[in-house]
This record gives structure tokens, C-alpha cells and sequence, in this order.
């Protein structure tokens, strides 16, 4: 049997689907065994990679590029504020000593399920119920990590990922109230 892949390695492009499966289902065994070693760009490419493949799979469906690339840099920023508010929860207030490279690997690598959204295209009406179904995965994907990769107690794990969960879902309502007001026309 072959060992299960510890980390993403940006330099060997063929590491990220075994990581993304890895994490996806075996989400145990791979946290439990993660590396840690803390550099950023390393999950910061592999989630790009996360998002750039849904963004492909739209542009195929015919998206204009400046909407799929709106699209992509709109989600992409939204998971990093999520990576933020998990790490805030995470090391200050749940005092895990893993640092931001740590968890910004943990969510990341939990994040990876989104490759299903490379089918939302294609799905018509049943995309909303798909992608609530990964963000459910997510949530637990990230459970595991917290608990095997960053020390939490199950307690602790459930409560950072319930914090950083409303709080996302706070911003995101407070940032989809403000509108834009347009001049009338002349």
C-alpha cells in the first residue's frame, strides 16, 4: 500500500488531486498526518488551483471571461477572510499553537472538495444544492483538521468552525447589504 500524501508541493503539479482526495476522503489520517511546516504560498497556490478550475469549467459553458474571473477573485477573497477568522478563533481564542501557515493548510486543503463545483455548470437548477452539500463537507473536512492537525478538543474544533462559520455568513450579509447608487441619467 502506498503512503498517503502528507502535503500539496506546488513544483509537482500531479501532488494536488492526491492531496485534494486525500483530504476529502480520508480526512483522518491525512490531518493526522500533515505537514506543517508552515509556508503560505504553498496552500495559497493550491487553493487558487481550486477556484481556477471551476472558472475553466465556466468559461467552456460560455461565462464571459471578465465575469468568470470576477467570479473566481470574488471567491477566492471570501476564503481567505474565511482562513482569517478561522485562524483569529482558532490560535487566539481556542490558543491552538499551531501558526497561520498551519491553519491557512488546514482550510485550504478542506477547501479542496470545491472541485465539485467544476460540474455546477453543467447541472442547471440542482447547482444550489450542491455546492450546500460541499460547504456542509467543508465544514466537516475542517472539523478533522482542526482536531488532528491543529490539537483542538472536539469541542473546541466544533465551536471554532460554528464561530468562523457566522461570522463569515455575518460579513458576507453585512458586505451584500450595501449597494451601489448610480447617478439617473441625464
Amino acid at each position: 500500500m502506498a503512503a498517503m500524501v502528507r502535503d500539496f508541493d506546488w513544483q509537482r503539479p500531479a501532488s494536488f488531486l492526491q492531496v485534494a482526495m486525500a483530504a476529502a476522503f480520508k480526512p483522518k489520517q491525512f490531518f493526522s498526518q500533515m505537514d506543517n511546516r508552515g509556508d503560505l504560498i504553498t496552500p495559497f497556490v493550491f487553493l487558487v488551483l481550486v477556484h481556477l478550475f471551476p472558472t475553466v469549467a465556466a468559461l467552456i459553458t460560455g461565462v464571459s471571461l471578465q465575469a468568470a474571473g470576477m467570479g473566481m477573485l470574488v471567491r477566492l477573497l471570501t476564503d481567505l477572510i474565511f482562513i482569517g477568522l478561522v485562524y483569529t478563533v482558532g490560535h487566539h481564542l481556542m490558543r491552538s499553537p499551531l501558526n497561520m501557515g498551519g491553519f491557512f493548510r488546514i482550510c485550504a486543503y478542506a477547501l479542496g472538495i470545491k472541485l465539485v463545483a467544476v460540474m455546477l455548470p453543467f447541472l442547471g437548477g440542482y447547482q444550489a444544492a450542491l455546492m450546500l452539500l460541499v460547504y456542509l463537507y467543508v465544514m466537516l473536512l475542517l472539523f478533522f483538521g482542526l482536531r488532528y492537525a491543529a490539537g483542538l478538543s472536539f469541542l473546541m474544533a466544533v465551536g471554532c468552525v460554528m464561530i468562523s462559520v457566522v461570522g463569515i455568513t455575518l460579513l458576507m450579509s453585512l458586505w451584500g447589504s450595501f449597494t451601489v447608487q448610480q447617478a439617473p441619467p441625464a
